[in-house]
């Protein structure tokens, strides 16, 4: 998504809904900025493990994907060591919010297979008031996952006006059975990213983050099996030409003293005039205790709308494409 307008762009001030979109990224960055140098500043005790996120969608001036999108992803999570898979599908729905902002909503649906080790007897102590060491009992659980709602954008903050956040929330809704692939919590997520342009196409940035995870209202699981926490990431983009890119990644999670460090590649290319592919691959690189998994592989469809891509002058009165 590019930052600024087109040139020939004209926006009247008191009509543009950027300046609205603004205005709730720089409250809601300003508020939960607060958990993340308490998080920073206070000692962690290692009282859970890592639930699954999913990364927050970010644009870049120079993206050429738009803010009106649909994106299809396949997913393979393996554990060879627990002898833990899943297999998911997650929809994401893509939405212009203003001139610079975007709205995402996201469901998934997941195959979880725990093999010979339930989750209980792999991390005993979340286990609830109503759960046994056996639960969820099934060793392959299909069910639709957490949906989850979020929005990215320009800050609006004085002194980090080329900082944009993204934030998102969990609904309480699925099922615990699928933890730690998806749950019934309440996870609330802000992100802040700089990215700093190395040339025309090619883009390094940094990721600062909170998660503060209400638990679930059930009691198969104590509320230690939601930790909250801090998210520090880099990244390393090349952007080539419409619908091809180059992505590498570093991401650093501390949920309560439970650490990840994940490191992926993943790479875009088009195959329609609105549409590309990407293949991603993830290795999960901290200890064996905390993980979902140790392997992320994904294959992705985006089917982009010609209309919201950068440089494109939008014209409030028009209708929809």
């Amino acid at each position: 998504m590019a930052e600024s307008l087109h040139p020939q762009a004209r926006v009247n001030p008191g009509r543009d809904p950027l300046n609205r979109f603004q205005s709730f990224g720089a409250l809601s960055s300003a508020v939960l900025l607060i958990p993340v140098l308490t998080c920073l500043l206070l000692p962690a005790s290692a009282s859970a493990q890592l639930l699954h996120l999913d990364p927050m969608p970010w644009f870049a001036p120079a993206d050429s994907t738009s803010r009106l999108a649909l994106v299809l992803d396949l997913d393979y999570f393996v554990d060879p060591k627990y002898d833990w898979s899943a297999n998911r599908i997650l929809v994401t729905a893509v939405l212009p919010a203003g001139k610079r902002a975007a709205f995402f909503v996201r469901m998934p649906h997941v195959t979880f297979d725990t093999g010979n080790v339930p989750v209980l007897s792999r991390w005993p102590w979340i286990r609830g008031e109503e759960a046994d060491y056996g639960w969820p009992y099934q060793k392959r659980i299909v069910s639709f996952g957490q949906p989850e709602i979020g929005a990215t954008g320009p800050t609006g903050l004085p002194l980090m006006d080329k900082w944009r956040y993204a934030v998102a929330v969990g609904l309480p809704a699925g099922t615990d059975k699928l933890y730690p692939f998806s749950s019934v919590s309440l996870p609330w997520r802000l992100q802040l990213r700089r990215d700093f342009g190395l040339g025309a196409r090619t883009v390094a940035g940094v990721t600062l983050g909170y998660l503060m995870n209400i638990g679930s209202s059930r009691t198969a699981l104590d509320d230690d099996a939601f930790p909250n926490g801090f998210h520090l990431g880099a990244n390393f983009d090349w952007y080539r030409r419409r619908g091809s890119r180059f992505a590498l990644a570093w991401d650093y999670q501390d949920r309560n003293g439970r650490r990840s460090q994940l490191v992926g590649v993943q790479a875009w290319f088009p195959w329609t005039e609105s549409g590309s592919m990407g293949l991603k691959v993830s290795r999960e690189l901290q200890g064996s205790l905390d993980r979902p998994a140790a392997w992320y592989f994904t294959v992705s469809w985006r089917f982009d709308s010609s209309r919201y891509r950068p440089g494109v002058v939008e014209d409030e009165t028009a209708p929809l494409p």
